[in-house]
């Protein structure tokens, strides 16, 4: 079982690259690479989130304002349950979110599913955790 809680390693306003967190938690898996992935052996789901997306990338509309982060998960919805479910499952949602691409991702901390609309991508509220 699942029992590291990636949070417990980082400190939130930090910035890292993908690189970076590879390194730090020896990651292997190419998924680092996506939006959604999950660590083997953590009890956490990462989510990789770009406001401002290159032109030959997907343009989901994704933006963080103050404790609320409106996110657009993948075009699939193959992780959408997983968001949605994260708390039953006993899993923290980390976020990291930049800017633009070419920047590193600030550690925002653990965030929490509040609601979700559509489908194809989904359209999703997380609250910035206060546990």
């Amino acid at each position: 079982m699942a029992t590291i809680r990636t949070s417990e390693k980082l400190k939130q306003g930090d910035l890292y690259s993908r690189k970076q967190l590879a390194d730090q938690f020896k990651i292997t898996d190419a998924t680092l690479n996506t939006g959604v992935f999950q660590p083997k052996g953590h009890s956490s789901v990462w989510l990789f989130v770009t406001k401002k997306k290159p032109a030959n990338r997907t343009q989901y509309v994704d933006s963080l304002a103050g404790d609320i982060l409106h996110w657009q998960g993948q075009s699939s919805g193959r992780t959408d349950q997983l968001i949605i479910d994260h708390e039953d499952q006993g899993l923290e949602l980390v976020v990291f979110y930049r800017e633009e691409a070419r920047a590193p991702f600030r550690y925002e901390g653990i965030f929490e599913y509040a609601e979700h609309s559509g489908g194809q991508p989904t359209s999703f509220k997380l609250q910035r955790s206060t546990k």
